[in-house]
């Protein structure tokens, strides 16, 4: 028994005690039809884990399985919302970072990536999680974002097998720049194993923008297998990692029928 229905019959009954205390004491005080009626639509809401209809004088019929879906629904709808407009400032963030003016001058793309690597590495051991740290490495991302696709003779598969976070999160970005269809499967992968909250986030777009790159439909059944085993294993609290990889799923269920 959930703990709606364990808590809902003590309060019915503690309201029918109540009821029956001030009928004794006050036996000459009147109550009509409409004020039945207002305290019964008063418990519509704790009603539901005991009944799954209650019909009102006059008619009125309150369905409280439907009721509660429709609500949960709603809600989803909603959140899913807040999280498409949450996504779309992130990316347009970094594209807003990347078509400025280039910030690394005098610098070639290997050394600027080194730079950001190692900036990436201090942020992440000197500052605590946080709005804040989110917000400075999504600049970190955007200039990655800038220069890994200039870098010459940079092996991305093995950047995403790197035990090393930042060099995983350049290869991120260089795929989320320059999709490139032969790393689907490594890149699905890192993406599946990556312990940096940030930098699956940004995995998961990556993986995103080549599965576009290729066509939804060429995607192998076998990737497509492991992104789904991704989501289930992605925390309840990751709602963005969640909605990023639910969007790319079902763009690749419409391609494949």
């Amino acid at each position: 028994m959930s703990w709606r229905k364990r808590l809902t019959a003590p309060f019915i009954s503690l309201g029918a005690v109540a009821l029956g205390i001030v009928h004794i004491v006050r036996p000459d005080l009147k109550v009509d039809g409409a004020t039945l009626v207002l305290a019964a639509i008063a418990t519509v809401p704790w009603l539901g884990g005991l009944f799954e209809s209650i019909e009102l004088p006059g008619g009125a019929k309150f369905q409280y399985r439907q009721l509660e879906e429709r609500l949960e629904a709603a809600e989803q709808r909603a959140e899913d919302v807040r999280l498409a407009v949450s996504d779309a400032g992130r990316q347009a963030r970094v594209a807003l970072v990347t078509a400025g003016e280039e910030s690394s001058r005098g610098r070639t793309a290997h050394e600027a990536v080194a730079r950001l690597l190692e900036e990436f590495t201090d942020l992440r051991r000197t500052m605590p999680s946080g709005p804040g740290r989110t917000y400075r490495q999504e600049l970190i991302f955007a200039e990655l974002v800038r220069h890994a696709p200039r870098l010459d003779g940079f092996d991305v598969a093995a950047a995403l097998r790197s035990p090393d976070g930042g060099t995983r999160l350049s290869a991120y970005a260089r795929l989320y720049a320059r999709p490139e269809g032969e790393f689907l499967t490594a890149l699905v992968n890192a993406a599946a194993e990556e312990p940096l909250a940030f930098a699956q986030f940004w995995a998961l777009h990556a993986v995103g923008a080549v599965v576009d790159a290729v066509g939804p439909g060429n995607v192998r059944l076998g990737t497509v297998r492991r992104l789904r085993s991704c989501l289930a294993r992605i925390p309840h609290d990751a709602a963005d990692r969640a909605g990023t990889l639910r969007s790319i799923l079902g763009r690749l269920e419409d391609a494949g029928g």
